[in-house]
């Protein structure tokens, strides 16, 4: 394990670990605000609704960030994924010229096939959140016959661009990128990203398909709303608000 102390924040660098969010949680109270627990080598990686991520030795990027809010009131907790898809896609626009977008809530397509998850994990005390563990998994030079093994279509920068990449040096990029915005999205939440997601949404206006705790229902993706929830239209044409579940098509 290496510490590499920077300007704004503390990168430590794992040679491997089960899940970086894991880690992170077990490790937490001696972990400062801002850190990034980083490996190129994840073993049991997980994203939402306890998903296996597939991770190999190709030197992509596994990483949580831990954010330890002194002000916990108004914190924008449940919009903390939906900021980082933001971050991500403008991240992928700006280095790689890649046209990312987004699924909702948070995951990251290019081409429709998946380059970025995200996943955001609690931790309490006293019934109280006092740090939020923000784990990315993000796709840099996977090759196409590791991603063919996938359950789901999936790709990598390197796929797309042809070109392979020191992971470290993209990891520092986007941890950069991140703080750009990050206290105005502190201050003002969803608002201030709000034009930015609805842009990187390609289901708004369409008939989808959602899963909610095992169960598909069909609806009519209507608009994001000022706190980033779904608004759609059920079958009996009701306007309904979607929290939690995943857009499946």
């Amino acid at each position: 394990m290496v510490n590499l102390n920077m300007s704004k924040y503390t990168i430590i660098t794992l040679d491997e670990a089960p899940s970086t969010n894991s880690w992170a949680l077990e490790n937490i109270s001696c972990i400062d605000d801002g850190t990034v627990v980083y490996t190129a080598n994840q073993t049991a990686g997980r994203g939402r609704y306890n998903r296996k991520w597939v991770c190999d030795e190709s030197d992509n990027i596994y990483m949580s960030l831990v954010l330890k809010p002194k002000k916990s009131d108004n914190y924008p907790y449940t919009n903390l994924t939906q900021y980082l898809s933001v971050i991500v896609c403008e991240f992928l626009n700006s280095e790689f010229s890649i046209n990312a977008r987004i699924k909702w809530p948070n995951d990251i397509l290019v081409n429709g096939a998946k380059i970025s998850g995200i996943l955001a994990e609690a931790y309490t005390h006293n019934n109280k959140i006092e740090a939020v563990i923000l784990g990315l998994g993000l796709n840099v030079n996977m090759k196409q016959e590791t991603l063919n093994k996938i359950d789901q279509k999936a790709t990598s920068i390197s796929v797309v661009t042809g070109k392979t990449y020191n992971s470290e040096i993209i990891l520092k990029k986007l941890i950069d990128t991140f703080y750009i915005k990050y206290e105005e999205f502190v201050s003002h939440g969803f608002s201030c990203i709000k034009d930015f997601y609805i842009s990187k949404c390609d289901f708004l206006g369409k008939n989808i398909l959602i899963s909610e705790n095992g169960e598909r229902k069909q609806y009519f993706a209507k608009a994001i709303d000022d706190d980033g929830l779904l608004i759609a239209l059920n079958e009996n044409n009701d306007e309904c608000k979607i929290i939690t579940g995943d857009l499946l098509c």
